[in-house]
């Protein structure tokens, strides 16, 4: 339970409000701009035109395939675009 010091308790403009919700947002998001986007395989297949079970198998060899979690696969939108642009003949 909080003690009443611990308690603060500010007024804020709506601008502010933004400002201090945009720098943390920026904060979080840290050097991905709010274009990063996370893809699934069957969207970062279609993209690369391969096929779902390709991802699967190169994906500990693919730069921009992110673990998320035991069995959570996703593919960095902008990693793959960067790596499709590198890997183009």
């Amino acid at each position: 339970m909080n003690d009443a010091s611990d308690t603060l308790i500010v007024t804020l403009t709506v601008g502010q409000l933004e400002a201090l919700v945009r720098q943390q947002v920026k904060a979080a998001l840290g050097d991905r701009g709010p274009e990063e986007r996370l893809l699934a395989a069957k969207e970062a297949a279609h993209l690369l035109s391969v096929s779902e079970d390709w991802l699967y198998l190169h994906a500990k060899n693919l730069p921009f395939a992110r673990k998320l979690a035991p069995r959570v696969l996703r593919f960095s939108h902008q990693g793959l675009l960067k790596w499709a642009a590198s890997h183009s003949k």
